[in-house]
């Protein structure tokens, strides 16, 4: 079972693409997806569970004036738990949006992720580009199959990723060809 990742340049809209895949899946459904907010100069990372739709983690504050990253590591070994492994035990497909440097110094949360990778489940998700050890030992696995999205084929790249996912045995909605 190949696990499939996206990556590309910040900002070109890996996850929106993935929102996008994500709608025509008719499996259920764990991980997480990551949002960006901006709140009084402070660019703000969040986990939004798929597992629990309720709960959301901040993982990291961006302080732009001082150009500083706050990263919250005890908040990984929560989302280890709370998302990550209740989503291996009770959904169909994992979603991991996204796996960057900031897990770098989070053990319990790779070894999570690594236990994912090596299970049955199929996972979809997206990569940082970023030359971490964590992000090139997933992106290096024999069972991973890396994307890259451009301004060139973002548009176009649904279609093919949903054909791949079926190709894994994910069941889609009945409206997608």
């Amino acid at each position: 079972m190949k696990k499939t990742f996206l990556t590309g340049e910040q900002g070109i809209g890996k996850s929106t693409l993935l929102e996008k895949v994500i709608k025509n899946i008719d499996f259920s459904i764990g991980g997480f997806v990551q949002e960006k907010e901006l709140i009084e100069g402070m660019k703000i990372f969040k986990v939004i569970s798929l597992y629990n739709s309720d709960d959301n983690y901040i993982i990291g504050r961006y302080d732009i004036k001082k150009e500083k990253m706050y990263i919250d590591m005890d908040i990984f070994n929560v989302i280890s738990k709370d998302v990550l492994l209740k989503s291996l035990y009770n959904r169909d497909l994992i979603v991991l949006d996204e796996l960057g440097f900031m897990e770098e110094n989070a053990p319990l949360f790779k070894d999570t992720i690594f236990k994912i990778l090596n299970s049955d489940k199929p996972v979809i998700g997206v990569l940082k580009e970023c030359n971490g050890d964590f992000v090139q030992k997933i992106a290096k696995r024999a069972d991973v199959q890396v994307i890259r999205i451009d301004e060139n084929n973002r548009n176009f790249m649904e279609g093919k990723i949903l054909r791949i996912l079926q190709q894994n045995d994910v069941r889609l909605k009945k409206n997608i060809s």
